[in-house]
């Protein structure tokens, strides 16, 4: 299956194509734990994932053609 990813700010040096946005290929039963793992994305980072608009976690599985926001929770005070 194809999902498509966004990666925002300095969170794109994880993306495998080197650009913001791209498509991975991931097997039937992925969730987004699997996601990150395939495209090395610390699993001890701070973030932030929205699966189609919705907050989602790691153990959220994926079907084809979602749509994958990954970025950096904001701070501020």
């Amino acid at each position: 299956m194809m999902v498509n990813v966004q990666l925002l700010g300095y969170l794109v040096k994880y993306s495998p194509a080197g650009k913001e946005i791209f498509t991975q290929e991931l097997g039937p039963e992925a969730t987004i734990g699997r996601l990150l793992e395939k495209i090395g994305f610390p699993p001890d980072m701070e973030k932030m994932v929205l699966v189609n608009g919705h907050q989602s976690n790691e153990a959220t599985r994926l079907a084809d053609g979602d749509e994958v926001f990954i970025f950096a929770p904001a701070a501020g005070g």
